[in-house]
């Protein structure tokens, strides 16, 4: 091998590790990979120059593989109910309906250790806590242990993976026998999260809930102490990274450090090693956390390269850092927050330098400002794919906003640091806990107010592969490992340019399709008919209908709620999150006066307030669409009475697309469906196929060609489809998210987990 070929090894090695670890997610078994990995070494060793060379990578592809076998399919106990022990090693956060969830870190199933973490969850009716339940306690419970669940909807959220990448493999419900306990034998992860709580608590204490709260995120992680709204207002203006931990926050804490460190004048091998261990225990207190690490890690081998005057190239000290996480943890590869730190790296590596020899100014002042603006430029192009991939939205006052705000924030990190460290002496930490107050209200009020600027988001399609092209295309004309002529950046610069805008414009839909999405016990569906796009009730406040309207770039038409119950109508809260406006909201004559949420309520006045026109149907109402039409066939007016449960008067219609009848029972109930009973070629059914819905009598009259049937639980699935007969059943439960395309005279039903129902149900000619 070359020396210009062993300098150059890093970036490709990274780039097929990389590429083994997604070939290996898909592999049933690490054999083949393992197997294959004994040839590889054998010519890495044996062979000479560009062979080895290509060896090389031949074995960071295979062992990619089997690395990436294992971390996606690590074996698992079964199912059922365990015995379960374990140290609380993360944030206790309470949810909804008095949910409360943690993780757990050395357990222990019916005595036997789990090689991995578990997710606790369990519901509780009391305000407060059990007694004693603390990060870094030792709990006993008997619980359900279950498998998390992957991705089951169109561009949906993946809670397994999301699990995987913090160390956790299965999910635990329930606390019975709850008993707490002070740690049998010592917790590395346990002791962190118990010093971590207690911090953010003490900061609570001296500083107010709302600074406090603040001061514990920007240092020790502790998000869950800032409210949703504001991380929201964050997002909106591009600067959303000042409330994760991550390389940013880290290099302050290096660079207050060195100067302290300068200021003891300790020799620079020393300065490194305190450093070092620094870092570690700043890791440690996070609760390892990957960006943490990551900054880390290319911090200490910066700084490394230094001391030994060896020549810091950054995008191989970067890929060297990149190497490494991912043989440490594979999984973290397909994470939003892997993706946006070493996009943000590659475009301060690769962009920053460029645009910084652009420099115009002679004023040393103008060129320090270019250098700042250079590097923000550079973050932020780096980041441009992931962003674009994972929010669909661009915020317009980044390049703006980004440098000052990161500036304050700088200064701020560093008051509140002082602020940590003089915890224990109360007089002296006084007067910077009122400094830092003091700058966060500052801050708080700038972003609340800023975020509130109309227009300062730009809503984009989620981006494809001529999104990538144009995105690198603009990149590599001003990538500084490229020395194009003039000419040729500048092309490149537009080409790149207008291939980006022109892939993130919305394209024409051709066609008809119904969409149920997997919510669990709940309902949610689009129509997309045509360019025209209906939601039929919105779930639950999950985000899963908003994220799919955001990927797609879609603007409903109308949203039918089909009564106004939480699992219908709670998906409202998503689409004002996400700023989905809603031009027509229709639901049942009468629906606001039955028994239904107060919440749903002040969520349907919301939307009036910001301009949506809310209608209300009843039987005999037909509403067009591009390729048919939708009658309602219940509730009849006359016959509504007050305060009922409203799923009595749910709303029932039927689709007419392309010669095709459809017929979406909502949650109506046997009491009522005599009503709905007309026939249909495919049924909706009602009220995700409980007992009290569906009758024999029923199901005679639609006589369907197939049944969709939206659950959470197999054991649902399996006695509903035993009820019905030889009706085809195809249920979220199994299936995940189901498409129905319509075409003349026949439809077709599309699973979305073909894993597990591979055939695609065509009925019709």
């Amino acid at each position: 091998m070359t020396a210009r070929q062993r300098a150059w090894l890093l970036p490709p090695a990274a780039l097929f590790l990389a590429a083994g670890i997604l070939l290996g997610r898909g592999m049933a078994s690490p054999l083949l990979p393992w197997l294959a990995c004994i040839p590889a070494l054998a010519a890495v060793i044996l062979l000479r120059e560009r062979f080895r060379f290509a060896a090389c990578m031949v074995l960071c592809l295979v062992l990619g593989s089997a690395a990436g076998q294992m971390a996606w399919h690590p074996a698992l106990p079964p199912e059922g109910d365990y015995e379960v022990r374990g140290i609380v090693s993360d944030e206790i956060r309470r949810g909804r309906y008095g949910q409360v969830r943690t993780v757990l870190t050395g357990v222990a199933l019916n005595g036997r250790p789990l090689s991995s973490g578990a997710y606790w969850t369990f519901y509780t009716d009391e305000d407060t806590l059990p007694e004693g339940l603390y990060p870094g306690k030792e709990v006993s419970f008997r619980a359900s242990l279950y498998y998390p669940s992957g991705a089951s909807n169109p561009d949906g959220y993946d809670f397994r993976e999301e699990l995987l990448r913090r160390g956790v493999t299965v999910c635990v419900y329930g606390d019975e026998g709850l008993t707490v306990s002070a740690p049998s034998e010592f917790s590395f992860a346990g002791a962190a999260a118990s010093l971590r709580a207690r911090l953010a608590a003490l900061l609570v204490e001296r500083m107010g809930e709302e600074s406090g709260g603040y001061t514990a995120a920007l240092l020790l992680g502790s998000r869950s102490l800032v409210p949703s709204e504001d991380r929201a207002a964050f997002a909106r203006l591009g600067i959303a990274h000042l409330l994760a931990v991550s390389g940013f926050h880290t290099g302050i804490l290096v660079l207050l450090l060195s100067a302290l460190l300068r200021l003891l004048h300790l020799p620079p091998s020393a300065r490194l090693a305190v450093c070092g261990i620094v870092l570690l225990c700043y890791c440690a207190l996070c609760g390892m956390s990957p960006p943490v690490l990551r900054a880390s890690l290319l911090l200490v081998l910066v700084r490394g390269s230094k001391l030994l005057n060896r020549p810091a190239v950054g995008l191989h000290l970067l890929c060297a850092v990149m190497i490494l996480m991912l043989l440490w943890s594979p999984v973290q590869l397909t994470g939003v927050s892997f993706q946006l730190t070493f996009g943000a790296m590659l475009g301060l590596t690769l962009i920053t330098p460029y645009l910084e020899r652009l420099d115009p100014f002679r004023s040393k002042f103008l060129r320090k400002l270019w250098s700042s603006f250079a590097v923000v430029i550079g973050a932020e192009l780096g980041v441009l794919l992931p962003v674009l991939s994972c929010y669909q939205k661009l915020p317009l006052l980044a390049l703006l906003v980004n440098l000052p705000a990161s500036l304050y924030a700088s200064v701020l990190i560093a008051v509140d640091w002082l602020v940590l460290v003089l915890l224990p002496l109360p007089f002296l930490c006084a007067v910077p806990a009122a400094a830092a107050g003091f700058m966060t209200a500052l801050l708080l009020r700038f972003v609340r107010s800023a975020s509130l600027l109309p227009g300062i988001t730009l809503w984009t399609h989620a981006p494809t592969l001529l999104t990538v092209a144009g995105v690198l295309a603009f990149c590599g004309a001003l990538c500084i490992l490229f020395r194009p002529s003039r000419r040729t950046r500048l092309l490149c610069l537009a080409a790149g340019a207008a291939v980006t805008c022109f892939s993130l414009l919305p394209v024409p839909h051709r066609g008809t399709e119904y969409i149920q999405f997997s919510v669990g016990n709940a309902d949610a569906a689009v129509l997309w008919d045509e360019d025209t796009v209906w939601v039929m009730d919105t779930g639950t406040d999950d985000g899963v209908l908003s994220g799919f309207l955001r990927r797609n770039r879609l603007i409903p038409d109308a949203v039918i709620l089909t009564h106004l119950h939480s699992d219908h109508a709670g998906g409202l809260q998503s689409l004002l999150d996400d700023e989905i406006p809603v031009r027509l909201l229709y639901f049942p004559e009468g629906a606001r006066e039955q028994q239904v949420d107060d919440g749903i309520l002040h969520l349907i006045d919301a939307f009036r307030d910001a301009g949506t026109e809310i209608r209300e149907l009843s039987r005999g109402d037909v509403l067009s669409l591009p390729s048919g039409t939708m009658e309602v066939l219940w509730p009849e007016s006359g016959r509504i009475r007050r305060a009922q449960d409203a799923n009595q008067y749910s709303l029932a219609v039927r689709l007419a697309l392309r010669g095709v009848t459809m017929l979406q029972a909502g949650d109506l109930s046997g009491l009522y469906e005599a009503y709905a009973a007309v026939p249909a070629d495919l049924l909706k059914a009602a009220h995700h196929g409980s007992a009290s819905s569906t009758s024999v009598a029923f199901l005679s009259a639609v006589d369907p060609q197939a049944v969709l049937l939206s659950c959470r639980h197999l054991s649902r699935h399996e006695a509903f489809a035993g009820r019905i007969g030889n009706t085809p059943v195809w249920s979220t439960a199994v299936s995940g998210a189901l498409t129905v395309r319509f075409r003349e005279g026949a439809f077709e039903i599309i699973p979305f987990l073909s894993s597990l129902n591979p055939e695609v149900a065509d009925h019709g000619p």
